[in-house]
């Protein structure tokens, strides 16, 4: 009917009208004019299949790309011949549907027509979700930026599934889906399990769409993908739908601020909403006052002993530190995942004991602390790792840079003061040389050339792969003082700080 032509066409010209305001082309995109194309691209013909409509973004040639705008519907003038064929087409549609696939061509997960640009367009205006296509996939040159790595590892989940509509947009979210299900990207699925993947996915983006209002594909799979790792994928199939929307409800932060999983599944469903007096933010803003007789109750959890790991012994010196200024306000509990027991078990422990706060000392606990922290909501939870973002779980790191920097500046004041015509270098003991160390190195080397410009730092390593003896290594250099101020799990009995080499011991100078 000419009434519903003129209608898209009025989405057209809103179409047209925001694109021009951001700045962005009002017309659908041409694969032919990506600079990928410019050179010629391997093609695997995939056959038909059933895509989704969201998914197809343009056309494969120029030709008469200015008829549509940029979300398909039509712009040409009514009363043409290009509008009477399209209004043709939908009141065809409208009695028997689609019958004849379009053409497509696939490139990075977005698809471009080469035939059946009209019946993609009245397709869209009827509110359609899938359309048959016979699919022709083009593969990316390789190399090394994200969304290549990316796709290629979905090529390698699309050849033992053939499921093209799980979209992840982090580099090993494939493996860990799999790894989650009990496969692998090397050998093909199971019949069934290929089958209810697609179903729970499906029901999925429904609820997600409609509880969290996503409407990108790769947020919704990448949604999918934390779902399954704290939920067990089960419940997509078993659990009823008021249940499901709650679930995604309860871990809709997570979700949200999605950061990958180990293959982890505990919750059986999503646990009673807190009382809004007991939620964790009354911990800090609440007027509760914490006394002898009702303390904040705040738990460790340390995945080694103190006197094995500078990293934990930093952690207890805080501890105690807390213990001796507040006094019997405060109540701590150390919670240790050593001889045989597990870290999940130490934070399930603690929970149990009613701790209103609860540390976890390392990164490799981020997995467990979350998952703990959507099973008790009422309980906070930090833990100390930086590079992560989650909803439930607050991350913490101190600044060990800046008084590394001060060490530096006395390191290399004390070297002038005792020996200002000797060697102009300070030794400076590597622990652990990761991104954070070099940062921790880094300020260390400002402050000793802030007082000595023309002084060297010189680094040797002290952990389990070096056990070369620095002392003896430095004082052949002539280097008289040494720095060791790096916390890690290495088993380190000395104090942190700085040292000056003697004949047969060192002297700590602070």
């Amino acid at each position: 009917m000419r009434e519903d032509y003129k209608a898209a066409k009025r989405l057209a010209e809103a179409a047209v009208r925001k694109a021009e305001s951001e700045g962005v082309s009002p017309y659908l995109p041409v694969l032919d004019a990506l600079e990928d194309m410019k050179t010629s691209l391997p093609q695997i013909r995939l056959g038909i299949m059933e895509l989704p409509l969201s998914r197809i973004t343009g056309n494969k040639e120029q030709g008469r790309n200015n008829a549509f705008a940029n979300n398909f519907m039509p712009l040409m003038e009514d009363g043409s011949e290009f509008a009477m064929k399209w209004s043709d087409l939908y009141d065809s549609y409208k009695m028997e549907g689609i019958r004849e696939a379009i053409k497509v061509y696939e490139f990075m997960n977005r698809y471009y027509v080469q035939e059946g640009n009209k019946r993609v367009s009245v397709s869209k205006y009827g509110g359609t979700e899938y359309i048959t296509a016979d699919v022709i996939r083009v593969l990316p040159p390789k190399n090394r930026t994200k969304e290549v790595k990316v796709y290629y590892e979905y090529l390698e989940f699309y050849n033992v599934t053939k499921n093209h509509l799980i979209l992840f947009s982090k580099p090993d979210s494939y493996r860990t889906l799999a790894a989650l299900l009990g496969q692998d990207l090397e050998h093909e699925w199971p019949e069934d399990l290929c089958r209810d993947l697609k179903s729970s996915f499906y029901r999925f983006s429904k609820c997600v769409r409609q509880q969290l209002k996503l409407e990108d594909d790769y947020a919704i799979s990448d949604a999918f993908l934390m779902y399954i790792a704290i939920f067990p994928f089960r419940t997509l199939e078993d659990t009823s739908t008021e249940q499901l929307l709650k679930n995604i409800q309860t871990s809709r932060k997570d979700i949200l601020t999605y950061s990958t999983l180990e293959n982890r599944v505990i919750l059986d469903s999503a646990p009673e909403a807190p009382n809004k007096k007991d939620t964790l933010r009354s911990i800090f803003t609440s007027a509760k006052k914490y006394t002898a007789k009702s303390p904040l109750r705040v738990g460790f959890v340390y995945d080694d002993k103190v006197e094995h790991s500078r990293w934990i012994d930093s952690h207890e010196a805080g501890r105690l530190y807390v213990d001796a200024v507040l006094g019997e306000n405060v109540k701590t509990e150390v919670y240790s995942a050593t001889g045989g027991r597990s870290i999940k078990e130490m934070i399930d422990q603690a929970c149990g004991d009613k701790m209103d706060m609860i540390f976890t000392v390392s990164p490799f606990m981020l997995q467990d602390t979350l998952i703990a922290s959507v099973r008790n909501p009422n309980v906070k939870f930090l833990n100390c790792t930086v590079g992560y973002s989650t909803a439930s779980v607050r991350c913490y790191q101190g600044k060990i840079f800046e008084p590394s920097f001060l060490l530096g500046i006395l390191a290399a004041d004390m070297l002038l003061r005792a020996n200002p015509n000797g060697e102009r270098k300070i030794g400076y003991l590597s622990r652990h040389m990761g991104s954070r160390k070099r940062i921790n190195l880094n300020a260390f080397a400002i402050g000793v050339s802030l007082i000595d410009p023309e002084c060297k730092v010189v680094i040797q390593r002290a952990d389990h792969e070096n056990v070369t003896d620095y002392r003896e290594v430095w004082k052949q250099q002539g280097i008289e003082f040494y720095a060791d101020i790096e916390y890690s799990m290495v088993l380190g009995d000395e104090r942190l700080g700085l040292y000056r080499i003697g004949e047969t011991s060192d002297t700590f100078i602070g």
